[in-house]
């Protein structure tokens, strides 16, 4: 019996010091899935997109008198965007900044919508800096040429005007 007891201590022994295999590394993903009007503020952005400049007008109005909260900040963005105003532009960018330093649920749930939009918008207004710098270069230029066109043709009424003889 004594034997018995110690084979199967010793078995117990063994298969305790037995590793287990390394499993496989897994990665796995988390996935968050956070209730917030995320999709509703990216149905109204694309309603926002049809709308012509009058209505749009009228709706930027209609927001302007909504309660503060981080939701209808970032509507009043996204029709302030749309003005094709650069002051509007930056205004726009000023209420994603508010959401962005709220620390509401609502706003921390709705923060990367509104990182998205801050980097589009600041790319927007990069554009139109570079768009208007472009302009002014071409206005200028356009002003040379003309110039240099006025003078060309002051030097040949000149030409025209020296008598035909004097070679």
């Amino acid at each position: 019996m004594k034997n018995k007891i110690l084979s199967l201590a010793s078995c117990l022994l063994l298969a305790a010091c037995v590793a287990q295999p390394p499993q496989a590394p897994t990665s796995s993903i988390k996935l968050i899935h956070a209730t917030s009007n995320i999709d509703e503020l990216l149905a109204y952005a694309a309603q926002l997109r049809k709308m012509p400049a009058g209505e749009l007008a009228r709706e930027l109005q209609r927001i302007n008198t909504y309660p503060a909260s981080p939701s209808n900040n970032v509507r009043r963005a996204m029709a302030l965007s749309l003005t094709r105003d650069p002051i509007d532009l930056a205004k726009a960018e000023a209420q994603l900044w508010n959401v962005m330093g709220d620390n509401s649920v609502e706003a921390e749930k709705l923060k990367p919508l509104v990182q998205l939009l801050v980097g589009h918008y600041s790319d927007l207004r990069r554009v139109a800096d570079s768009a208007e710098k472009s302009s002014v270069q071409l206005k200028d230029a356009q002003r040379k040429v003309d110039q240099l066109n006025d003078k060309l043709e002051a030097l040949k009424n000149i030409e025209r005007s020296l008598p035909a003889g004097g070679k």
